[in-house]
């Protein structure tokens, strides 16, 4: 007898959009070093961009290149949640971020790469975003979030099990 599982609700992104937001969708800054210097943001997403650069919201899953795991590296002094995200998907509960107002760290049980998704609303009036492109450098993403939720109409509501 197995453990029950509990179906997560979230947002899937329609597979053309899927391959398109594998691209990135920013400023591309090529370098082997894991460090951009001078980049600032509202957000980072990814470990590896969460722990050296500066944000406010850090959104990491202790993975790198979907398998590798990473050592947590989060100040101390900032809160930290915990989120459900199933791969490939937004889920609902991922939203609650934007209640937040302080800086705090998200850690994610599954995977981080679609929250920026998660982020609109706070983004309405724009912000900047920091994400990681696996192999390549880091992504500097001018977010404008109306854009964004634009873009969230075309997904799919399903349920998903992690």
């Amino acid at each position: 007898m197995g453990e029950p599982s509990h179906p997560i609700p979230c947002l899937k992104p329609p597979g053309f959009l899927r391959k398109t937001l594998s691209l990135p969708q920013g400023k591309l800054y090529v370098s082997e070093k894991p460090v951009i210097s001078g980049l600032s943001s509202d957000a980072t997403i990814g470990d590896v961009v969460s722990s050296n650069h500066i944000s406010r919201v850090k959104i990491v899953d202790y993975k790198t290149k979907r398998f590798e795991k990473v050592r947590g590296n989060r100040s101390e002094r900032t809160p930290v949640i915990r989120l459900v995200n199933p791969a490939g998907c937004v889920s609902l509960n991922s939203f609650v971020i934007n209640l937040l107002k302080t800086p705090f760290t998200a850690e994610v049980v599954g995977e981080e790469d679609l929250l920026v998704f998660s982020l609109a609303p706070s983004l309405v009036k724009s912000g900047r975003v920091l994400y990681g492109q696996p192999n390549t450098g880091v992504v500097e993403l001018e977010a404008d979030g109306v854009r964004i939720l634009k873009l969230l109409k075309t997904f799919k509501l399903v349920k998903t099990v992690i």
